[in-house]
């Protein structure tokens, strides 16, 4: 399959399971945010379309207008137009999601780690040490407590990984950037490894779900994980709670996410 085929078959279902399909996502660089993105914007927009009353009759101009246009790429466009217009008219606004939100409920959590370290490169090359008011700020968003001595960090934000939200650090380490993902309620049967042509490193589970710890290959993380879940106590709701933060980010739209998280 081709990147054309695979982005004119996504288009015309953007949640297909379709293996085919996945496993052209999974090898293509290009495609992959694509696909993260389109998936995005579909579940942003049939959750907008749940949560509003429309016009009595709206369902039906849709669907009749609908049925007269040709299937794929030009009918899921054309029905996205005609949708907003129509509530917009209403004085509905949509909005977009951002292209970091991994929607893709199957994507092994090793892959969805590796995507957002890709996504969000950027803070790889933070070198300035964050404050601790910086890191109490991220943490007590989930009602954490830092209870020992993180060592230095030079990024931490609140960041979205699959269906919640977690705490992203970068680290500084003897071959390069060290990556942490603090992840409550994603559960895993036991440690899990991250590879790939660059990263390596390992996702220990947790009482409150898992931690992430990635570095360049050759970085020593032994131990590193388990060290850093101690060093903070979390709530026992903590997986509700980063849930409920996701749905407030998706709700709120990028913009205004990206600005509370400064």
């Amino acid at each position: 399959m081709n990147c054309l085929d695979f982005r004119r078959r996504l288009l015309a279902d953007p949640l297909s399971n379709d293996e085919e399909l996945l496993a052209h996502e999974e090898t293509c660089p290009d495609c992959a945010p694509f696909a993260r993105e389109t998936r995005a914007q579909e579940i942003a927009l049939r959750n907008l379309l749940q949560e509003i009353t429309p016009p009595e009759g709206l369902a039906e101009r849709i669907q009749l207008a609908a049925r007269y246009e040709h299937r794929g790429e030009s009918k899921r466009r054309w029905w996205y137009a005609a949708a907003a217009s129509m509530l917009l008219t209403i004085g509905v606004s949509l909005f977009s999601v951002w292209h970091t939100i991994d929607e893709r409920s199957d994507l092994t959590l090793a892959q969805s780690v590796l995507n957002h370290i890709d996504d969000e490169s950027n803070h790889l090359r933070e070198a300035r040490p964050v404050s601790n008011g910086r890191l109490k700020f991220v943490f007590d968003r989930f009602d954490a407590e830092l209870a020992g001595d993180l060592g230095q960090v030079n990024f931490a934000a609140e960041c979205p990984m699959r269906q919640r939200t977690g705490v992203h650090l970068v680290m500084p380490g003897k071959m390069g950037p060290i990556t942490v993902f603090f992840m409550p309620g994603e559960d895993t049967d036991g440690v899990l490894p991250i590879v790939s042509d660059r990263f390596q490193g390992e996702i220990t589970p947790t009482a409150w779900g898992s931690i992430a710890v990635v570095g360049e290959n050759g970085e020593q993380l032994d131990g590193m994980g388990e060290a850093l879940a101690d060093a903070v106590r979390w709530p026992a709701n903590a997986g509700e709670l980063a849930s409920a933060l996701f749905e407030r980010r998706l709700s709120l739209g990028p913009r205004v996410a990206q600005q509370q998280d400064r």
